[in-house]
């Protein structure tokens, strides 16, 4: 064995020898630096390989044919371990007398070697090209260094494993995590020539390496500031500017920018392809962590449009910003204008890649069934037809039937949860995209229709077509579609598809520089039946990370942006199956509420991708992006809508922390109303905290003191039990406004409930430092006191009885049947945690076990279960009434945002982050108390009509809450559409009483005037009016009441708001 082993090494050094004396001419010229690199390998091999090591590294310094680029990269010590780890896959061939496998994986300490055969594929050999060694190595580089991994998790495997071996299963993102640690630095080269003349293989070479970044002296700000080490060696000096100006633009668009530099069309012949100094260099951008799985689908484009990379090169800089360096060659000679043309497709594709990179239709791209165009296209009409395409109503009349036979009295939220439950098991993601991967025809077809209406080259205009652009429906190919597609529900997914042509409105899929797909449709896609009153306009937002919609139902219109996280895949697929529906009804909840401001409703909502629960930032800004490119003017987008769009946002769950950074890059990006694009902004940007001023709590405690008024109550008598904890702003306000006798509090970390009442100093003191009930000092509770964290199980209470779980014990406290006081106030908690088929919960037989309610939280209590409370006795007031100081102080912030100039609002509005309330400019404190006394004084009109009115018609006061505000926003919109906005001084009249006394003194009505848009003023203007006409006459009032009302006002009897 011992002769055998020696005589296949000698054979193998004289058979290699061979080989390097014999092998092929080099395909690059010869350089300084890499002889240098060679000489100084050398010696390093030799101590390893013997005699044989300086052949070796002749060989794969020359005769393997690298890029000189990979020369410029690399130091002596590189190159010498990759010809030894060369040689040892050559020896070990040679040794087992089997084909060279070229599967090297050399990983560890936080950088990686990958060697693999490099096979050029035809353009049409698709599978070869997705199950190919570079694909996986690719793939595998993507999963382990790039996808939001952090360094601590690269595989720490022992040099020289294969790939298999030292895979790492520990591989985690860092929880809370935005960006990806510093990110990795990749280099991959593609040799030109062959392993040997019997080994007809070509080799690509993947480094993978921490960066480094050079010490640079104060005040730099040049390229060199923020460029690691290895692009500094990699890029020629001359041409940093282009990478300036790349890493300028990515920063601006705040997503994906590309560009890229051709050979010189007089230099380009059929050969060029052979040599790299004629290569196309391809530059892309982004943002570290604002997508996934960019990498390697990039190679995935090219692969299929004909082109392979020679070097490609990822370099995360200092800033934030990865770019990626494409060397690229064609496969085959094409001539200059085709060449073009593939890398101007190429960098559509990539742009649309980084946006949507991995979805259930991706492979298609890669099989050569869609194109990149057409897969995004398909994706976000899927994701439109999940959200919109409807039940038949034999189907949904079969699922009725039979429940209805389980539960004879189903009210409409027991069926309106069973259609959803229904759409989810029907209409599933899976199911609805089997249309799409049975017909990519049918697909490519109805993408075609879409660029014609909507592309900005298109010569059609279909507002010159019967029915404008709602009748813009392709007949031919919806019978086409009924024709060839024999499956129903495909039939149907694939029509949904002609709809959202043509109910989109604008879009800026066409735009450069986007980071999301967004688009403006026709409210008119609601399904009538579930969704009864039409709102203004709906905008729908697709991402790498999110989904989310934009629901408003007026023209000037405001509310908050929710973030929605969900915690396991049964959680996502409800939160995904309700996304519009919960969103249509916040917003149709806000309309209700913000009946006495000038805004209509408004609400956005943005659904965090399964995979991606700790992305709300990213999301949020790419969200926030999407909506400002469709109202700011854009030369490459049709608007079949016209005239300009206000956008008014503000905090809900999980955004609470994002209003600056929204208002910041409004103002980025160009919006004339930046500073009223956010309200509950921080002081720093002119903001009204509503915590810190307690805004909505100011209103709902007026509805409880009311209660306490007409009931006769005396409040430190009063036990009560509260949903959100003194972390949050409703809650911790509400512990600190009141002073009643608490006796449970739920948050997110458990239960704290004591029947004799909680210390009420403790609570203050965990209020004032927002911290949840877990840090509740527990030595301050009676004997029958406790708390039950949510991580508890088997916990035993004072009582004798075991808790189970402390999560489910937490979520369903307040349905406890040991609970009970005289009051309940809401102030979190998710929508319709009370509902028709748990409200007998809060019944101790047949009496309620709470005699007022009043409902902080958003839809915390559904209709049908409120009726049901209210019915037996229960004193309510619903959130659409009793949860509105937040949006009438952030209506008021909006409108001194419009009112003053942009030196005056910095000077008058905004202070360091910290400053304390009392520190602030004398102007801000006077205006706020204003805020307050406002919001105050609107919650007490309020009750008082709901109560006369409730006296005098017995009517549940959550209904009479929806009379009111149908009153108040009829009456809105019939007087801004009457003359009565056309008597100026009349018109002046009411705005200068609407308008805080502090801002009137300072500006002056006719600046103000001059500052605020119309659209605004008039809404003012209806709205101050109606408010105050039924609050002081109630909503049965005749017109002739109305008429008698308006010569009040204008003769200065009406008292002022």
């Amino acid at each position: 064995l011992k002769l055998q082993f020696l005589y296949l090494i000698v054979h193998y050094i004289t058979t290699m020898l061979a080989s390097n004396i014999n092998a092929p001419p080099l395909t690059v010229q010869s350089s300084s630096q890499r002889d240098k690199l060679k000489e100084e390998a050398k010696p390093i091999v030799r101590r390893e390989l013997g005699p044989l090591g300086d052949g070796e590294v002749e060989w794969f310094c020359g005769s393997l044919g690298l890029s000189r680029r990979y020369f410029t990269s690399v130091a002596a010590t590189d190159v010498a371990k990759h010809t030894m780890l060369m040689f040892a896959a050559k020896f070990r061939a040679r040794v087992s007398d089997s084909n060279l496998q070229l599967d090297i994986a050399d990983e560890g300490n936080g950088q990686a070697i990958y060697i693999c055969p490099s096979k050029e594929f035809g353009v049409k050999d698709t599978k070869a090209l997705l199950q190919s060694a570079s694909a996986r190595i690719e793939d595998r580089i993507q999963q382990l260094y790039l996808d939001e991994v952090w360094s601590s998790n690269a595989p720490q495997g022992k040099a020289g494993q294969s790939a298999e071996a030292s895979r790492s299963d520990q591989i985690q993102t860092k929880p809370g995590s935005e960006l990806a640690g510093t990110g990795y630095v990749v280099e991959d080269f593609r040799s030109a020539g062959e392993v040997a003349p019997n080994v007809p293989t070509k080799v690509r070479l993947y480094v993978v390496q921490r960066p480094s970044y050079p010490l640079v002296q104060k005040g730099d700000t040049s390229l060199r500031s923020v460029a690691c080490s290895q692009f500094l060696h990699f890029i020629p000096p001359e041409h940093f500017g282009e990478y300036s100006t790349l890493l300028d633009r990515a920063e601006r668009s705040n997503g994906c920018v590309v560009d890229y530099t051709m050979p010189q069309e007089e230099d380009w012949t059929e050969h060029s392809l052979h040599n790299e100094e004629q290569d196309i260099v391809l530059r892309v951008a982004h943002r570290r962590g604002t997508t996934h799985s960019f990498y390697s689908s990039c190679s995935a484009l090219y692969r299929v449009l004909g082109l392979r990379s020679r070097v490609k090169a990822m370099w995360p800089f200092k800033n934030g910003v990865d770019v990626q360096t494409i060397w690229l060659y064609p496969i085959e000679p094409l001539s200059y204008a085709e060449l073009k043309a593939k890398v101007i497709a190429l960098t559509h594709h990539i742009s649309l890649s980084y946006i949507l990179p991995n979805t259930s239709l991706t492979k298609m791209v890669s099989t050569q069934q869609l194109g990149a165009g057409e897969h995004a296209y398909a994706y976000c009409a899927l994701m439109f037809a999940s959200h919109f395409l409807t039940l038949r109503p034999d189907e949904q009349d079969t699922a009725y039937a039979y429940k209805a036979s389980l539960v004879p009295d189903m009210d409409a939220v027991q069926a309106r949860m069973l259609k959803m439950r229904l759409r989810q098991h029907m209409l599933t993601e899976p199911r609805l995209a089997d249309a799409v991967l049975r017909h990519p025809h049918i697909v490519k077809k109805l993408h075609a229709q879409f660029e014609k209406i909507h592309a900005p080259w298109s010569k059609f205009d279909p507002r010159q077509e019967a029915g404008g652009l709602t009748g813009c429906y392709d007949d031919d190919l919806a019978k086409e579609i009924v024709r060839s597609v024999p499956n129903e529900v495909n039939q149907r997914v694939l029509l949904s598809f002609l709809d959202f042509n043509r109910y989109v409105l604008k879009t800026n899929f066409f735009n450069r520089d986007r980071n999301v797909l967004s688009f403006r449709l026709n409210p008119k896609c609601l399904d009538g039946d579930e969704f009864p009153v039409c709102p203004h306009g709906i905008f729908f937002v697709v991402g790498s990370v999110f989904r989310g919609f934009h629901i408003r139902f007026k023209d000037v219109s405001r509310g908050g942006i929710r973030l929605i996280r969900s915690g396991n895949e049964q959680a996502y697929a409800t939160n995904a199956a309700t996304l519009l529906e919960e969103n249509y009804a916040l917003a149709f909840t806000q309309q209700k509420k913000n009946k006495d401001i000038p805004e209509g409703g408004s609400k956005g909502t943005i659904l965090l991708a399964l995979g991606h629960q700790d992305k709300g930032h990213v999301a949020f800004d790419q969200y926030i992006d999407g909506l400002l490119d469709l109202i700011l003017p854009h030369d490459t987008m049709r608007d079949f809508l016209g005239g300009e769009e206000m956008l008014f946002f503000g905090p809900d769950e999980g955004t609470a922390d994002k209003m600056d950074r929204a208002a910041q890059r409004a103002r980025h990006r160009g919006y004339r109303l930046w500073k009223a694009a956010t309200t509950g902004k921080s002081i720093a940007m002119g903001g009204i905290p509503h915590d810190t001023y307690g805004m909505t709590t100011r209103s709902v405690h007026q509805y409880v003191l009311g209660f306490y008024r007409k009931l006769e109550l005396d409040e430190k008598s009063i036990t009560k039990l509260q949903t959100g904890g003194p972390d949050g702003d409703l809650g911790s306000n509400e512990i600190l406004i009141s002073q009643d006798k608490t006796i449970g509090i739920v948050d997110g970390s458990g239960v704290l409930y004591d029947p004799k009442g909680l210390h009420r100093d403790e609570l203050n003191r965990l209020a004032q430092a927002r911290q949840m009930v877990k840090h509740f000092n527990q030595s301050m509770l009676s004997s029958e006191g406790y708390f039950v964290g949510v991580d508890e199980v088997d916990r035993k209470l004072p009582d004798g009885s075991v808790i189970p779980s402390g999560l489910l014990f937490r979520n369903t406290f307040h349905l406890n049947e040991k609970v009970q006081g005289d009051l309940f106030v809401p102030c979190g908690g998710r929508p319709e945690s009370i509902n028709s088929t748990n409200v007998q919960r809060l019944f101790d037989k047949a009496n309620p076990r709470f005699k007022i309610v009043v409902e902080g939280a958003n839809l915390f209590l559904t209709q049908p279960a409120r009726q049901v409370l209210e019915k037996a006795g229960v004193h309510l007031v619903k959130d659409a009434s009793a949860n509105k100081g937040g949006v009438t102080s952030s209506s008021l912030e909006v409108f001194t945002a419009l009112a003053l100039e942009d030196a005056q609002y910095r000077e008058l509005m905004t202070a360091q982050i910290n400053t304390a309330p009392d520190k602030m400019p004398a102007f801000y404190q006077s205006y706020v108390q204003e805020v307050q006394t406002r919001v105050e004084e609107n919650a007490r009109m309020e009750f008082e009509c709901l109560w006369a009115e409730w006296q005098r018609t017995k009517r549940p006061m959550s209904e009479l809450t929806d009379v009111i505000s149908a009153k108040i926003n009829n009456l809105n919109d019939a007087i801004q559409s009457s003359a009565l906005w056309d008597d100026m001084d009349f018109r002046q009249q009411v705005l200068s009483r609407y308008i805080p006394k502090t801002l009137l003194d300072k500006q002056g009505l006719p600046k103000i005037m001059s500052m605020v848009p119309e659209s605004y003023l008039r809404s003012i203007f209806g709205a101050y009016l109606a408010a105050q006409y039924v609050y002081s006459r109630g909503p049965n009032a005749s017109e002739f009441e109305f008429f008698n009302y308006i010569t009040e006002v204008k003769y200065g009897k009406q008292a002022k708001l």
